[in-house]
């Protein structure tokens, strides 16, 4: 899976709008148990606020800068002490 995010996000960022909607269909399950969690009334404020945000992070995150698994178990180790 995370290869295929990487391989969506990249291809999001060079304008393939089919990309960026798998992306946002795998998330989906999430976006909707987080509106089941609060009021009605303003399920779908989060909603387009969830998929703003989402949409927003994707086009701007910079995968030059996404450390290997080696880099992120030091980085957690460092967390811990």
């Amino acid at each position: 899976m995370k290869n295929e995010l990487y391989d969506l996000v990249l291809r999001a960022q060079n304008g393939d709008n089919d990309a960026l909607q798998e992306i946002l269909t795998i998330i989906s399950p999430k976006i909707r148990f987080a509106r089941t969690q609060i009021k009605p009334d303003r399920q779908d404020d989060l909603e387009q606020n969830i998929l703003e945000t989402l949409i927003r992070k994707i086009m701007t995150y910079d995968l030059n800068q996404t450390p290997d698994f080696s880099a992120f178990c030091r980085q957690k180790s460092k967390n811990v002490k």
